[in-house]
């Protein structure tokens, strides 16, 4: 391994889910909640969108504005009906199914292992969050290795 030479650029470095790093380093509670509730409002399509053929990971940005999905919907300027409308894209390219699961996202209840959540989310619930996010982006790479 040498530090010093450059990563190839047709290599896609993204991840399978959302690095689950990004969303534990967060300093606003309530964001990282937002984060985590749209995860889990979307999280049975992604899991579906992985065993898809037209399965691309996606880097940290595009996470970021996928998770953020909700604070875009209520924005009517342009920048923010942009990065919404780019991710709705990414999503309906991914697979049709995310682009469903995004559309009745708004009605969608929060639920982790079948029972529903209060807000705010409690800890150790999001501690087994970041575990599954962890473990299945970890066998993504794994696979992706060999």
């Amino acid at each position: 391994f040498d530090q010093n030479t450059r990563s190839n650029p047709k290599v896609n470095r993204g991840y399978a889910l959302p690095d689950p790093g990004f969303i534990a380093t967060m300093t606003n509670p309530a964001i990282r909640d937002a984060y985590i509730t749209v995860y889990l409002k979307l999280r049975h399509a992604l899991h579906y969108r992985l065993t898809s053929p037209m399965f691309e990971p996606l880097g940290p940005t595009a996470w970021r504005d996928l998770l953020g999905i909700e604070s875009f919907l209520n924005k009517p300027d342009s920048y923010a009906a942009k990065r919404r409308n780019d991710v709705q894209t990414k999503l309906m390219d991914s697979i049709g199914t995310l682009s469903t699961a995004y559309f009745f996202m708004g009605t969608a209840t929060v639920l982790w292992r079948d029972q529903p959540l209060p807000n705010p989310l409690p800890e150790n619930v999001i501690l087994e969050i970041f575990w599954e996010l962890f473990e299945i982006n970890f066998r993504y790479e794994l696979v992706a290795l060999d």
